[in-house]
């Protein structure tokens, strides 16, 4: 069975485009999707994948809640929040939640792959006896 990436993104949009992008960097992964943070911690929690891709704004459970609960449900998950706020408020909200990396959606073509990249090769090596 292959290790999974959830993404969690309420703009359908995002979500297909962060898909297709990523099975093609990461074929050896399945991917998960989740349009908001109530669904992200419900699949989160029946799938266990190694890394979730989490936006903050979503409706209801906002990201940093679902990243909480994620994290207190599996805490081997690591979590990257994608967001369109850059600032160090949202920044420190995440940590506290247990986030391991932080990329702003500005930030995306250049920041994302190599982040999930090192989150995923420390996922293995972790496993490796």
């Amino acid at each position: 069975m292959s290790p999974h990436i959830l993404i969690v993104e309420d703009h359908r949009g995002v979500r297909q485009s962060l898909r297709e992008w990523l099975e093609i960097s990461f074929p050896r992964y399945q991917l998960l999707e989740a349009a908001s943070g109530e669904e992200g911690v419900t699949v989160a929690q029946a799938m266990s994948p190694c890394l979730v891709i989490m936006d903050i704004g979503l409706p209801g459970m906002n990201g940093i809640e679902a990243a909480q609960a994620i994290k207190a449900a599996a805490p081997a998950t690591r979590v990257v929040m994608l967001t369109m706020y850059d600032d160090e408020a949202h920044r420190s909200d995440s940590a506290a939640a247990g986030v391991s990396a932080y990329v702003p959606k500005s930030k995306v073509r250049t920041e994302l792959l190599p982040v999930l990249t090192r989150l995923l090769a420390e996922d293995i090596e972790k496993k490796l006896p």
